[in-house]
């Protein structure tokens, strides 16, 4: 064998095992330092509405593989003071924490919903009020 055969084989064998073993611990890492990301924003924004407002709203941040982050609040849409007061907390705190790039996320609110129990049955109902 020549040299050449010889050196292509080795860099096959490297890449083959790098394919294998080593790109899903890359991947993994990856996706586990996104996740962490988003738990770690999760936490300031709720601890911030709750030093401020109590334990009203319980806020879930992800992060889209493309795109801003995402911010789903589920509240009482019909009072518009603790709405206005939340969003500006929301942004508040992923405006610092984003100093390089203020303004990249996206807050979506959604209806709360209220339980109410009948015997084993769970109905949902929204909470609104005209």
């Amino acid at each position: 064998m020549n040299p050449s055969s010889l050196l292509l084989a080795a860099a096959m064998v490297a890449l083959y095992v790098f394919l294998w073993i080593g790109a899903p611990i890359l991947l993994l890492s990856w996706l586990r330092s996104r996740r962490q990301e988003a738990i770690q924003r999760q936490i300031a924004l709720t601890d911030a509405i709750d030093a401020r407002l109590g334990p009203i709203v319980s806020p879930v941040v992800t992060k889209p593989l493309w795109g801003p982050w995402r911010v789903r609040i589920a509240m009482p849409l019909t009072r518009p003071v603790p709405v206005g007061r939340i969003l500006a907390i929301t942004h508040g705190v992923l405006s610092g924490i984003d100093r390089g790039n203020p303004g990249r996320y996206r807050i979506v609110l959604t209806p709360k919903e209220r339980h109410h129990r009948e015997g084993r049955i769970w109905r949902y109902t929204l909470n609104v009020q005209r």
